[in-house]
């Protein structure tokens, strides 16, 4: 006596409900390997401040940390002339302190490098040095270039040393998210 489904039901009609199963287009959010731009045009500016647009790498790449190079790299990346942040005023500066506090990084990069004793900014603009850290890792004031191999990059640091949200010379190869500015 060999089985017989009945009529009205068919194996080819059985659909998984699907919240047990990802869709085409989360399958291929989750497998896809992570892109190294952020993409084009949408959805890239997080702020805006003094006539300057902004991008903040963590909201956008799952809370990546970049070494300087690498978060210049990601900036420069983004289609539209985006390079890391240059702070030029002490309203900018105030207004990075506040998104370090707001947001509870730790830490971000600047686009600021050091070659020789000279600190200097992406966008050209001047170099006014107006948030140093009063303190560091050495209890010195900022600048101290007290990593053996040179501290030739600028991050902005938020209370590390128990100074406030503050700036600090870090060794190029530390990892750090950045925030990206577009003029």
């Amino acid at each position: 006596h060999q089985f017989q489904p009945e009529s009205s039901f068919h194996l080819h009609q059985f659909q998984p409900h699907p919240a047990f199963y990802p869709q085409p287009a989360l399958q291929q959010q989750l497998f896809q390997a992570p892109q190294q731009s952020v993409g084009t045009a949408t959805g890239l500016v997080d702020d805006t401040f003094g006539g300057s647009e902004y991008h903040y790498s963590w909201r956008h790449d799952g809370n990546r940390k970049y070494t300087w190079g690498q978060a210049n790299r990601y900036c420069r990346g983004l289609s539209g002339g985006w390079q890391p942040i240059s702070i030029e005023s002490a309203g900018e500066n105030d207004f990075v302190t506040k998104v370090v506090q707001g947001e509870l990084l730790k830490y971000i990069w600047t686009g600021a490098t050091q070659a020789g004793l000279v600190w200097s900014w992406p966008s050209g603009g001047a170099f006014n040095g107006i948030a140093w850290s009063h303190t560091g890792g050495a209890s010195q004031p900022q600048p101290d270039n007290r990593e053996q191999g040179g501290e030739n990059c600028l991050a902005v640091l938020n209370n590390f040393y128990n100074d406030g949200v503050k700036w600090h010379d870090i060794a190029c190869s530390h990892l750090k998210p950045v925030i990206c500015e577009r003029k």
